[in-house]
């Protein structure tokens, strides 16, 4: 898997396809599992539409990477280890999402591990394309997210 996340002489795109596929191959079980075990747990509330759409495929992606920033940077300043310094941000990501909905943490920390580990990655190579990854990777999971819930309403 670090192999993956760390082979960056591969075409961007495809680079990032696979770590959506990752996410998703590893996110969708935890997602379904929590479901099953906590079947009355209180959800994200998503509402099908275009505010949804713009808000949870376009913005949200666009901000919260932004915000990766600084929190990757302050934790760099404790520890250099890329490893840490990923599951210290996806933990941090993990309870701000817990806030709105405790089990959505849970969902999420897979996620933002990979999208801080790809982070690190690309940031060594180039900023921007260290953003554009992210912000795709988050794009692709949360157009996903967006589209089972369409599926089930």
């Amino acid at each position: 898997m670090f192999k993956l996340l760390s082979n960056t002489n591969q075409p961007l795109k495809l680079y990032i396809f696979k770590i959506y596929i990752l996410a998703l191959c590893i996110g969708l079980p935890i997602a379904f599992l929590i479901d099953y075990l906590a079947p009355n747990a209180e959800a994200p509330d998503f509402e099908i539409g275009v505010r949804s759409f713009f808000s949870g495929v376009l913005l949200a992606p666009i901000l919260e990477t932004l915000l990766m920033i600084p929190i990757i940077a302050l934790i760099r300043k404790v520890t250099p280890n890329i490893l840490y310094v990923s599951i210290i941000s996806a933990l941090i990501w993990a309870i701000m999402h817990s806030l709105q909905v405790p089990l959505w943490g849970i969902g999420v920390f897979t996620l933002f591990f990979l999208m801080s580990m790809a982070y690190q990655y690309w940031d060594n190579h180039s900023r921007g394309h260290a953003l554009l990854v992210v912000m795709m990777i988050h794009a692709l999971n949360n157009a996903t997210v967006l589209a089972f819930v369409a599926i089930e309403s």
